[in-house]
């Protein structure tokens, strides 16, 4: 508890520091929304991460970004992979031939998980509502290096606010030694 904790004021400390970047005042914090998701002052959006001993944010006008969702997760280790694997990939994630390109299948496993939670982060302000794993399938890019490359995106059902089942969008992913940081950005 005190851990995820820690975590949770490392997120909210570079939220500040990226909403000073953008020249805001200080005293402009960043809310609790009713599901526990971050509000941004009026004009912005934004997106929060954190897992273990890392935290990021990102914030950007309202009037240049539509909205925007990162994620960072660690590998995915092999006692809770088959569950993970269950819980969120599709069967058409399940059985994509581009695993084989990624240096693991923990990798690629992470790296579905963690762009679908940027998904989730950017379009649930829109949508105002919650949906699942499968609500979308995620297709990376065959990797052009080991560490960086993009994915895309492809959702399945109607979620609402012109976001459509067959619905499509790209998003960025990063490896790092210990995690998979990605991001999805929708411009207007």
């Amino acid at each position: 508890m005190q851990k995820r904790k820690a975590e949770f004021i490392a997120g909210r400390y570079c939220a500040r520091e990226a909403l000073m970047q953008l020249g805001n005042n200080p005293a402009n914090t960043v809310g609790i929304g009713a599901n526990r998701e971050p509000t941004w002052p009026q004009g912005l959006v934004g997106s929060i991460t954190h897992t273990h001993d890392y935290a990021a944010a990102v914030v950007a006008y309202h009037d240049a970004v539509r909205a925007v969702g990162i994620d960072s997760e660690t590998w995915i280790g092999r006692a809770s992979a088959a569950n993970v694997r269950q819980q969120v990939l599709t069967s058409h994630e399940r059985n994509a031939g581009c695993q084989q390109s990624f240096e693991s299948s923990s990798h690629y496993l992470t790296l579905v998980f963690s762009a679908k939670e940027s998904l989730f982060k950017c379009l649930f302000p829109l949508v105002n509502r919650f949906f699942d794993f499968h609500a979308a399938i995620i297709t990376p890019d065959v990797p052009g290096s080991h560490k960086n490359g993009a994915f895309e995106f492809e959702l399945t059902e109607d979620l609402g606010a012109g976001f459509h089942r067959g619905y499509r969008g790209r998003g960025r992913y990063t490896f790092s030694t210990s995690c998979v940081h990605t991001a999805i950005i929708l411009t207007r």
